[in-house]
């Protein structure tokens, strides 16, 4: 058994042993925000710091460009050196913060998009190896007013007519919308702009100082409803912000209608908020004067099928339903008893629109007797889309992967240079181009950013609540910077991060250990040789140690062991046999204590030569009466009235 234990003891001192070697701590990185953003001709402050155990490191920052790198600024011994672009343009300034901490702090005077809009990499450079991290300067800039213009005011139902939005929109380049304020019966009864078009890549072209000069067309075909309808245009941004930039909205423009039907739709609004208006459909006259007497008017709309049916229609005062299904969810009035008042209204309330059976086509239609020698007339109107918009209000936490894996994984803290995997799926609303956008937080940051990573999003696929869900996966390689970074996912956003009307965080920590040999930053081979080394040196002396230890206290148990047989065995030579049968069968009791008898300094012949009188005689007789005292004070202490079998007692001598 000793043995057994000690060999396992050693397998379990190596394994372990080898396991603590496997991995020490980070001791050079660079830390740096991940994004810096800065408005054109402003101030722009930052900082970078770097860590090593080398006084003598050399600390760099590179312009990443097509063309390659350019060095911006070198630090050695805590002195700066910068290009001649940078030493006129800002300052640098360095700081020890510890021991092996130093801080570089950095102030660009005047920001400038062409010397410092760009990717850069950050490196430190030592006895311990290398470190590196990348950081972006986003540079920006507010958007000035907008003008919209149109090619008409006055337009006849159906004839297209051109918007164009114009202006300069700052930095970044924008994404520009065409917005409507509907009327109902020539009012607007404080409705609210929405967008009705939107291009991601508009018409324009950026000035000598960064900033964009947008002149984009819109192209609108309107309805009898547009008519008195009040259009603007304005911008927001793909890339998520943590500056807030100042709104660019245009001048409103009102359209003036004009049709030569008699009978006209209107539904109140085109666009309704899902679960929060109710939608309205109305069938009026715009010519009243043109009839002397109405029949009916009627109100159909398109099925799922692709027929146009009827729902309901209106003859004199009398409403007749052809949809009972429909009539239990929506309230009608109407009347024809005159042609200045007739009028069709169907009201389907707020909690019982159905998703995405209501939003279809309408139509309406009369029947009546025209003004002089019109006779009897009837009319249709042209097809009304009934459109909705929803915002997204679910998505799920991120799903987090190492690149490559395929497999989601609940670990949440990475080293560095491990490249992972963030997925996010959820509701984007009504529109299915709409996308998620990811946003980061690194430790100390005031606001999250944009990330500049490209997202990949999946197809659109049709949900409940006449939500359209897809998901979206952006790739990021871990640096040094992410101590503690935060990154975000949100749906029905504006351009500033975290404005999302659905959105999820997930933490990401930094490892700070690194695998031996081979570490997560490159290291010289000079360090490489000389940590391995060390590493080895120690973790062997701690084994070698162990195996000694472990040896030394197998060899004494054993001794110990051998010492104890050695002494059973020449102890047997020197006992007195005693037995004693029982008359009954009585039990044998293996536990015989010993018997210790004193060793004699003088034998009975000696004492009989020297005393002048025998003993032996005595002896034996007092060695009788002992073994009989013994064996009968064994069987007493064990419960036995009648003696023990015969076994051997040991008599030290």
């Amino acid at each position: 058994m000793e043995q057994n234990t000690f060999t396992a003891l050693i397998l379990f001192s190596v394994f372990f042993g080898g396991s603590i070697a496997q991995t020490v701590p980070v001791t050079t990185y660079v830390t740096t925000p991940k994004v810096i953003e800065a408005k054109l001709g402003e101030e722009a402050r930052f900082y970078l710091t770097y860590t090593t155990p080398d006084n003598s490191s050399e600390f760099t920052v590179s312009r990443l460009g097509a063309n390659g790198t350019e060095e911006i600024l070198r630090v050695v011994d805590l002195t700066v050196t910068t290009n001649a672009n940078w030493t006129m343009a800002a300052n640098v300034q360095t700081s020890a913060v510890d021991g092996d901490t130093r801080r570089v702090n950095v102030t660009i005077y005047q920001t400038d998009f062409v010397t410092h809009e760009g990717d850069y990499v950050a490196m430190v450079t030592g006895s311990d190896g290398a470190a590196q991290d990348l950081f972006t300067i986003r540079t920006l800039a507010s958007p000035d007013q907008l003008s919209l213009s149109v090619s008409s005011r006055d337009v006849s139902e159906g004839t297209p007519i051109q918007f164009t939005c114009s202006g300069n929109t700052g930095r970044p380049e924008p994404v520009v919308h065409l917005l409507q304020r509907e009327t109902y019966n020539g009012t607007n009864q404080n409705a609210t702009f929405h967008r009705v078009l939107s291009d991601t890549s508009p018409s324009g072209s950026f000035l000598e100082n960064g900033t964009f000069s947008l002149s984009h067309n819109f192209t609108w075909t309107p309805t009898w409803q547009d008519n008195l309808v009040e259009f603007r245009c304005d911008i927001s941004y793909n890339i998520g912000l943590g500056t807030a930039l100042s709104s660019a909205q245009s001048n409103q423009i009102t359209l003036n209608v004009t049709s030569t039907k008699i009978i006209q739709i209107e539904t109140k609004p085109q666009i309704v908020r899902y679960k929060e208006e109710d939608l309205v459909v109305v069938c009026t006259l715009n010519k009243p004067e043109t009839l002397q007497n109405l029949f009916f008017l009627q109100l159909k709309r398109r099925s799922p099928s692709g027929t146009l049916n009827n729902v309901v229609s209106v003859t004199g005062a009398t409403i007749q339903w052809q949809d009972q299904t429909l009539q239990n969810r929506a309230n009608v009035t109407g009347t024809v008893a005159s042609p200045p008042t007739a009028h069709l209204s169907m009201v389907i309330r707020k909690d019982s629109v159905q998703c995405p059976l209501d939003f279809t086509e309408y139509e309406c239609s009369l029947s009546g007797f025209g003004t002089g020698a019109t006779g009897a007339f009837s009319e249709i109107t042209d097809p009304v889309k009934v459109s909705y918009t929803v915002q997204p209000m679910l998505i799920e936490t991120p799903k987090v992967r190492e690149a490559g894996s395929g497999v989601d994984t609940s670990q949440r803290e990475f080293r560095n240079g491990t490249v992972i995997e963030l997925t996010c799926t959820g509701q984007i609303g009504s529109d299915q181009n709409a996308t998620i956008r990811w946003c980061a937080k690194t430790a100390g940051a005031p606001t999250f950013t944009g990330l500049s990573n490209a997202a990949v999003h999946s197809m659109t696929t049709s949900g409940p609540n006449c939500q359209n869900i897809r998901s979206s996966t952006v790739t990021y390689n871990i640096t040094s910077s992410d101590i503690r970074t935060e990154f975000l996912c949100e749906s029905g956003y504006s351009s500033q991060c975290n404005s999302g009307t659905a959105k999820q965080f997930v933490t990401i920590s930094l490892d700070l250990t690194k695998d031996l040999p081979s570490s997560t930053t490159s290291t010289t081979p000079e360090a490489e040789s000389n940590t391995g080394l060390i590493v080895g040196a120690v973790v062997g002396g701690v084994v070698v140690l162990i195996v000694i230890i472990l040896v030394l206290v197998y060899f004494l148990i054993l001794r110990r062991k051998s010492a104890g047989e050695s002494s059973t065995d020449l102890s047997n030579d020197n006992t007195t046999k005693a037995s004693s049968k029982s008359s009954s069968g009585g039990s044998t009791n293996n536990q015989i204590p010993e018997i210790k008898i004193q060793p004699r300094k003088k034998t009975n012949k000696e004492v009989k030569d020297t005393e002048g009188y025998d003993n032996e005689a005595l002896d034996e007789e007092r060695v009788a009466r002992t073994q009989n005292g013994a064996r009968e004070s064994m069987g007493l202490s064990n419960g036995h009235s009648n003696g023990v079998a015969d076994e051997h007692v040991n008599v030290r001598m």
